[in-house]
């Protein structure tokens, strides 16, 4: 039942092809097979994720209003999601 929860909530999230940071490409090798379907958190937006997808690192986004949860692999309200942003310089 939980698998199936996954791939609905996964399901719902929006995508959008971006290029993240460099440190993020660093830490998620896509053209490993073994990171295929790892989800990461976004070094700067709580709201977003990174993922591999055909050998690419992509930027996803949750839903309106909620956010990323790095230990359920799922978007989540706000009050159940533990986020930690990387310091970024502007």
């Amino acid at each position: 039942m939980k698998f199936i929860l996954v791939i609905a909530c996964v399901g719902l999230l929006v995508l959008s092809v971006s290029v993240p940071s460099a440190q993020a490409q660093q830490e998620l090798d896509c053209n490993d097979p073994n990171n295929i379907g790892i989800f990461l958190p976004h070094p700067t937006d709580c709201k977003k994720y990174l993922n591999c997808w055909q050998g690419l690192l992509i930027e996803g986004s949750c839903p309106l209003g909620l956010y990323f949860d790095l230990e359920r692999q799922v978007c989540e309200a706000e009050a159940r999601v533990r986020c930690k942003m990387s310091d970024v310089a502007p």
